[in-house]
């Protein structure tokens, strides 16, 4: 009799994905939060996602040094389709990566800008949904 083994990996991502909904454009949003959260955005290469080269998304990225914290911001529509498309009426993601930071107390000060109309944490339960929030176009 024939065995089959099946290989099952927990992958565990130091990913935390906000999703922000907003009137205001990728870079007036990116400058309101740097001048309200003291980040520095800057604009970096779109992030293609999936290696099509249709599906381009703005994306802003600040590094924070001494807590080594990585922070991008994807807009969730280019003209050809959207980054989450199960998630269509979010129009911003705000990533962070790695390093050390408090969720809540972020999540806390970007509700506290006028410009953002709503924040909330995405539940990412498995890797297929967290593929499209890897950024790795720098």
């Amino acid at each position: 009799m024939k065995t089959i083994y099946k290989i099952e990996e927990d992958y565990d991502f130091n990913l935390d994905v906000l999703a922000i909904n907003s009137h205001e454009k990728a870079y007036k949003l990116c400058w309101i939060i740097n001048k309200n959260m003291n980040l520095n955005f800057i604009k970096t290469k779109d992030h293609v996602y999936q290696g099509n080269s249709n599906l381009r998304f703005q994306n802003f990225t600040y590094y924070n040094t001494q807590s080594e914290t990585k922070y991008n911001i994807l807009s969730n529509h280019s003209t050809d389709g959207y980054l989450y498309p199960n998630k269509k009426s979010i129009n911003y993601f705000f990533l962070i990566e790695g390093g050390v930071y408090n969720k809540n107390k972020i999540i806390q000060n970007l509700t506290q800008i006028n410009e953002i109309l709503l924040v909330f944490e995405l539940n990412l339960s498995n890797s297929k949904q967290i593929t499209p929030f890897i950024v790795d176009d720098q």
